[in-house]
């Protein structure tokens, strides 16, 4: 194994991406799926989870900004890339010659973009944003619409929405979700008459609103194989992407009365074995887990003793059969406990935020049937 791997690392299985895009073509119905890649593809590598998933038949892809369009391009040479944030005015001369799809984030947005577009002989690739119910960005009335498709200098390409719980079982969640979609239809009828595709199914338009239909799906979380709400089954067959595993890097024996860690807040009631694991918060191991968490080591479950630090952490081993170099799984695909999204409830967060934290001093490491394919070092 290369020897960045021997302290923390992320594992990518490519097996189970495959997987979890052929069910999300099947909800999607024949319509094509727009992968969202944005954050580094939800702390996954937007380089690994993009070459993986243009050779299965994905197209488009979605950023949240400029420079990740930028970088993702060199991944994707020919992929469709829709950049969902603002755009200020300089970042204007990128999204022209990187051949971006900027989303329209207001009329005065799109104005600006066809200025640009206009004063230097081409058109600007968008789409349009239609604020349905989020109150983030986007237009809305059909008025703005028309405006904007009447503007010399873009051409648009889109035409979406954003649900706000598509994920909720809650009767009055799901009537707010139907809202969001009606409003959609009706701003976006012009758009429709013209051929532009329209769409809004996101994970959980993917997952619980079938019946929305639209002319492409975004598949964000679902394609890392989290849950956009953990209350609610998946009618899919998605399974985590990510395993966060370290290699144990030392064991000590310790009496009674021993306090680990800082601030002394665990104190041994009796001898323990403790492992140190060479993972913290700076590797985006939440120090929340203090004293709550768990790794795996063996098949085995091994609780946090004492507080999580900067770049280790503390596991009480004590009769456990574990030996220095022994993996510990922090994240796990397979262990509930340790599954991302668990974990995530523990702490009063999502899976999204935990995956998004693994920082990028951790390698990111794509697997294929069990073995190393690549290794990205970030650093």
């Amino acid at each position: 194994m290369d020897k960045l791997l021997r302290r923390v690392w992320a594992e990518i299985d490519l097996d189970t991406l495959d997987s979890n895009i052929a069910e999300i073509k099947k909800a999607a119905g024949g319509k094509p799926v727009m992968a969202v890649v944005k954050a580094d593809a939800y702390g996954h590598s937007a380089d690994i989870i993009a070459k993986e998933l243009w050779k299965q038949g994905i197209k488009s892809y979605a950023v949240s900004n400029v420079l990740e369009a930028i970088d993702l391009r060199k991944t994707v040479p020919d992929a469709q890339i829709v950049i969902f944030g603002y755009c200020d005015e300089e970042w204007q001369p990128e999204i022209a010659e990187g051949d971006f799809e900027q989303t329209a984030a207001s009329l005065e947005h799109a104005k600006m973009l066809s200025d640009y577009a206009s004063a230097h002989g081409t058109k600007i690739k968008v789409h349009i944003k239609v604020n349905t119910g989020m109150n983030r960005v986007g237009i809305d009335t059909v008025e703005e619409l028309h405006e904007i498709l009447s503007l010399d200098g873009l051409e648009v390409k889109g035409v979406y929405t954003h649900f706000a719980v598509a994920d909720s079982s809650d009767p009055s969640d799901i009537a707010y979700t139907n809202e969001q979609q009606k409003k959609l239809n009706t701003v976006a009828a012009e758009a429709k008459e013209k051929g532009i595709p329209v769409y809004s199914r996101n994970s959980g338009g993917i997952l619980y609103h079938p019946e929305f239909g639209g002319d492409m799906v975004r598949s964000g979380i679902i394609t890392y194989g989290c849950m956009p709400n953990t209350a609610l089954a998946v009618p899919l067959d998605i399974k985590p992407v990510m395993r966060l595993r370290a290699a144990v890097c030392q064991l000590k024996t310790v009496p009674a009365g021993t306090a680990v860690s800082y601030g002394r807040t665990y104190v041994t009631e009796k001898e323990t074995v403790l492992a140190v694991i060479p993972a913290g918060y700076a590797d985006g191991y939440s120090r929340g887990l203090s004293n709550k968490g768990a790794v795996y080591i063996n098949g085995q479950r091994a609780p946090i003793a004492g507080r999580v630090c900067m770049d280790q952490m503390m596991a009480d081993v004590t009769g456990l059969d574990v030996r220095v170099g022994d993996i510990a799984e922090l994240y796990s695909d397979t262990i509930d406990e340790i599954k991302a999204d668990n974990i995530a409830d523990m702490l009063g967060t999502i899976g999204y935020e935990l995956l998004c934290l693994v920082s990028k001093r951790v390698p990111r490491v794509s697997v294929r049937n069990g073995k190393i394919t690549e290794v990205i070092n970030y650093i």
